[in-house]
């Protein structure tokens, strides 16, 4: 079934610590659906990464492997105790193994694991990170599956079931789908709900079959899906048309689109942003103020803004914007809470552009939340017909999405129409197209904070052309379907994996083999 991009699941977050969105985050959610998988203590956990896939080279620069791991403890994506999380585990006798080995797949962020435990229980899971955090399910114990994180899931497996899709749906209550599959003379029925089953109807299931395994975990995602809905638009020339119907803006159809797609109120959505936009405020505050964590290539480099402000180019607006998109970065390299938005590679860009043009526009506290939400609103659009993974797609789908919602907002902010909103994200996304991601050691820093701030800058550029009239030319939704293709024809060697461009020129490597990544895993 079709689960439509949330402002909040894929767009606006995870919050979180750690280098990465897709590596990091995605990992600890993966490994939180795995602990509720099994009822016993895990005593044996194994991860096994394709060499051709990006996990081979940075499952332990990107922290893929303390988020695993921390998911089994429990732990979420801003637990302070996740770099510690593999000492924790292995204290408390659980046995470790990650290995590189060959193994078919479709997705360069594949993860395919086997955990045992006490109980004589052993699983066996195939996951993957889609980018910005945002995780799929599509195999457990050899059984094709759908799960990502939105719904209560239940798999029984067993034999032949005794009843029809039409008593499941009487029987079983907030039941969104039900799913029945014969494999090797053997069923798995598969059930998403907006609740979990409770005791009664589970009893009732285990009469409809003879059950050898049953799995039950919760969602793991902020936003719940629903059984799909009729959405009120799916492409940005629908939103444009609805909205002018009723003259709203862009923000107003971020907070009907969140509001109908996650069944919760607009006042929800809301609140939701300006939660988010508390911790990106924070975290400006945190940066500025100087970071320090030792596992990382680059000091910090935001406080320098001020102390040679004499020297810089411009106004205040392009050194406060700098200054920010620094200070954001170098919170997600000192291991502190940030929002990846949409990305932890592009964390920086539309909040550090976004709180800048506003202070520097003296715009109020709901004109800001406004505009985070209308970026939030061209990244739904961006997650549902392209992709936030730069092992997917290069930097172009980090850094530059973050460039065509901030460019978006920034529209939104200045008391732009949603025509005007929309054209300036088509022309950011327009200019940034093939955009490698080569990041040095395998880490989330160099280049990553220079396109953060080229992609800042190139937000307000568009942002700028478009409240002045300028021709879009080619409109958001044909140009997010190039953006897509031209990404997916990037070599991979340039997607996140370390093989090429700035990560293998000497300066580089010899970074890296300081920082302690091997030279043959990047």
């Amino acid at each position: 079934m079709k689960e439509h991009a949330s402002i909040f699941n894929d767009v606006l977050g995870p919050v979180m610590i750690g280098p990465s969105s897709s590596h990091t985050a995605a990992s600890v959610r993966i490994g939180r659906a795995l602990r509720q998988m099994v009822a016993g203590k895990i005593t044996y956990f194994q991860a096994d990464f394709d060499p051709e896939g990006s996990l081979a080279a940075s499952y332990i620069t990107q922290c893929s492997d303390i988020g695993l791991v921390g998911g089994l403890l429990g732990m979420d994506p801003t637990d302070s105790r996740l770099t510690r999380a593999i000492a924790i585990a292995e204290d408390d006798g659980m046995e470790i193994v990650f290995r590189i080995v060959p193994y078919e797949n479709d997705h360069p962020n594949t993860y395919k694991m086997t955990i045992k435990t006490d109980l004589g229980e052993e699983l066996e899971v195939v996951a993957l990170s889609v980018g910005g955090g945002m995780i799929e399910i599509p195999q457990i114990n050899h059984f094709a599956v759908e799960v990502t994180g939105g719904f209560y899931e239940t798999l029984l497996f067993g034999d032949e079931l005794k009843v029809t899709e039409a008593d499941l749906s009487e029987k079983i209550s907030k039941l969104c789908s039900a799913v029945v599959k014969q494999q090797a003379g053997k069923t798995l029925l598969h059930l998403k709900t907006q609740q979990a089953i409770p005791d009664s109807e589970r009893t009732w299931l285990n009469e409809q079959m003879t059950v050898e395994r049953f799995i039950a975990f919760d969602p793991v995602l902020p936003v719940m899906s629903q059984k799909e809905p009729e959405m009120l638009f799916s492409t940005a020339e629908e939103m444009i048309a609805l909205a002018k119907k009723e003259q709203l803006d862009l923000a107003d159809m971020a907070l009907r689109y969140e509001s109908h797609r996650g069944s919760i109120s607009e006042e929800e959505v809301y609140k939701k942003a300006e939660a988010i936009l508390e911790i990106m405020e924070n975290g400006i505050k945190v940066g500025l103020a100087g970071t320090s964590y030792d596992d990382r290539m680059l000091g910090s480099q935001a406080p320098k803004i001020q102390v040679n402000r004499k020297k810089l180019i411009g106004n205040d607006l392009p050194a406060k914007i700098i200054e920010n998109i620094s200070a954001l970065m170098e919170v997600k390299s000192s291991m502190n809470v940030f929002v990846a938005a949409p990305t932890a590679g592009s964390c920086g860009a539309l909040p550090g552009t976004l709180i800048a043009v506003s202070d520097y526009q003296k715009k109020s506290h709901d004109d800001l939340v406004r505009a985070l939400l209308a970026a939030g609103m061209i990244g739904v659009f961006i997650a549902e017909y392209a992709t936030f993974a730069a092992e997917v797609a290069g930097c172009q789908a980090e850094c530059g999405s973050g460039a065509g919602m901030t460019a978006g907002a920034l529209v939104q902010l200045m008391g732009g129409t949603i025509e005007e909103a929309v054209d300036a994200a088509s022309m950011a996304l327009q200019n940034i197209f093939g955009m490698v991601c080569d990041p040095i050691g395998v880490r989330v820093e160099v280049p990553c904070l220079g396109k953060n701030m080229m992609c800042g800058m190139n937000a307000l550029g568009a942002a700028n052309m478009a409240l002045a009239g300028y021709d879009v030319v080619v409109p958001l939704d044909e140009t997010i379907e190039s953006f897509n293709k031209v990404g997916r024809m990037i070599p991979p060697e340039l997607r996140c994996t370390g093989h090429a461009g700035l990560a293998q020129t000497p300066s580089g490597l010899a970074i890296a083999e300081r920082l302690g990544c091997p030279l043959d895993c990047c």
